[in-house]
């Protein structure tokens, strides 16, 4: 005859918990906090960017420029590390439309 096992206390309290870590749902994972700024509207000005936080590692400005004839140009300021601030600027006949960022 076959024996029967059956699980002590300790042993099912374990597979309860180890099932419930499993089946929970993971934490939410923390937003970047990111803030712009610089010169809107100055010929010749600057923007700048900075992320900071969980999953952000590097971060770069973007600036959107507009020149005396109404043409548009984007400036890419420098990847930089988190919590570090990307600046980029206008050339001098050209002024700060808008400001944004992306990150990785």
């Amino acid at each position: 005859m076959g024996r029967i096992r059956k699980l002590g206390v300790s042993a099912a309290v374990a597979a309860i918990a180890a099932t419930a870590i499993l089946m929970s749902p993971a934490l939410p994972a923390q937003a970047a906090v990111c803030s712009t700024g610089g010169d809107y509207g100055k010929y010749g000005g600057f923007g700048w960017a900075t992320c900071g936080g969980t999953g952000v590692s590097q971060t770069q400005v973007i600036v959107f420029c507009q020149d005396n004839n109404g043409a548009y140009s984007t400036v890419y300021g420098p990847w930089v590390r988190n919590s570090s601030s990307s600046y980029a600027q206008c050339s001098s006949n050209a002024r700060v439309i808008s400001i944004g960022y992306r990150n990785q």
